[in-house]
């Protein structure tokens, strides 16, 4: 017989988002429990080589008390750190991520969530070991999983001539073959030099005309007026990024349409500074291109394309990767009963969310890129987890009756 338990808060996800969480409902003495793998996907499911593209400063996990910054973590284990100008690479930040795990949050139950249905007083977690978890408020912190994104065209094709990029950790697999990678972005333009230095022969197809690349950040010391006009922030500089690190709630009150577009046209696909030698001269980039057809023959894959004008193109590869990125979408979420999912109102495929990440339906929550919409471009990268922790947990223990807990810069350690 399963046993049914009963827990205040349940936490969906162990990746930067449920772990930042968990550690301020750590800090605030709410019950809670967190399923999930700790970082996982920055484990096994990103190349090993991989470098973010966030600048340092933009890559800590918050803490309540702010001792466990990045920056601390990288000095004491004698590791390569600096605000700007020095990328993170994922086995670094991965390890950190594991070590902010062990020192706040040490009883992540790995463990995959099945279903998460509706109750009159709740909501029901079922967990694949037949347990049921009762609570009264459970947040969705799974990231990207379920949601990559892949051209229609490759959908036909033998699963073994194509893959997205999510599912290459080791991309040496590829040495000495002929591989395509479709996209535009970071993803794209990363494994594709990975992919090169690795030893296969790469071509890099993109619909943009042109490749975005984010410019090389000023370590400089900048006049006052400079600083006024372009503020840094952990997105990078100007006033509206500023906005958008800042001011998270700010951008929750914009209108629907306008937070929606802003979103949309903010922080798009580019690649980062140090990547730009690693692509460009080293591999044919065929921008402004799109796929109309592709075909499986003799155990590769070709593919038909057309320029802006129409002028087509074919090109023949072993392995094709669509670095296509990801789309939140509340249906693609597996765990989520029908029901329950008919209850939340969308945002277009988003979540509409309360000034708290809360649903429309009590007690759930969604936070990361799922909340974008709500508050900002910030929510799609590790920067947004400051100001999602200390929200959700800070109104959580405040429904609970008790003291709200209010995290100053009092609390916090400072680093010497």
């Amino acid at each position: 017989m399963n046993s049914v338990s009963r827990s205040m808060v349940c936490i969906i996800g162990a990746g930067p988002y449920g772990l930042a969480i968990a550690a301020h409902m750590q800090f605030a003495d709410v019950e809670y429990r967190i399923f999930g793998s700790p970082m996982r996907r920055w484990l096994s499911q990103m190349p090993k080589s991989m470098l973010l593209k966030s600048e340092g400063c933009a890559s800590s996990l918050p803490d309540p008390t702010g001792c466990l910054g990045l920056a601390r973590y990288c000095r004491e284990e004698s590791l390569p750190y600096s605000d700007y100008g020095a990328p993170v690479s994922r086995d670094i930040f991965a390890s950190y991520g594991l070590y902010f795990q062990r020192k706040l949050v040490p009883h992540v139950e790995d463990v995959l969530v099945s279903n998460i249905s509706h109750l009159p007083d709740g909501l029901e977690t079922t967990l694949s070991t037949g347990e049921k978890v009762r609570s009264t408020h459970v947040v969705v912190a799974t990231g990207m999983d379920y949601m990559a994104h892949v051209p229609e065209q490759l959908s036909g094709l033998p699963t073994t001539l194509w893959s997205h990029a999510a599912d290459h950790y080791d991309l040496s697999i590829f040495k000495g073959k002929d591989v395509v990678v479709i996209g535009g972005g970071q993803s794209a333009l990363e494994t594709a030099a990975i992919l090169r230095e690795e030893g296969a022969s790469v071509n890099l197809v993109a619909r943009r005309p042109t490749i975005a690349w984010n410019r090389v950040p000023s370590t400089a010391h900048r006049p006052f007026y400079q600083r006024l006009r372009r503020p840094r922030t952990r997105l990078g500089e100007g006033l509206q990024l500023w906005v958008y690190d800042n001011a998270p709630l700010l951008f929750h009150h914009l209108p629907r349409h306008v937070r929606i577009s802003r979103v949309k046209a903010s922080l798009g696909p580019a690649g980062a500074w140090w990547l730009k030698d690693r692509v460009i001269g080293q591999m044919p980039v065929h921008t402004g291109h799109h796929i109309r057809a592709v075909e499986a023959r003799g155990g590769r894959v070709e593919l038909q394309m057309a320029d802006a004008s129409g002028r087509p193109k074919a090109l023949i590869a072993d392995h094709v990767i669509a670095a296509t990125g990801y789309r939140f979408d509340v249906e693609n979420l597996p765990f989520l009963d029908q029901g329950l999912k008919s209850r939340i109102r969308r945002e277009e495929r988003l979540p509409a969310l309360s000034p708290y990440f809360e649903s429309s339906v009590p007690g759930l929550y969604f936070v990361g890129v799922a909340s974008a919409y709500a508050f900002g471009p910030a929510m799609r990268f590790v920067a947004g987890t400051d100001y999602t922790a200390r929200r959700i947990s800070s109104h959580i223990a405040n429904n609970r009756h008790s003291p709200g807990i209010v995290f100053t810069p009092a609390q916090k350690c400072l680093e010497t």
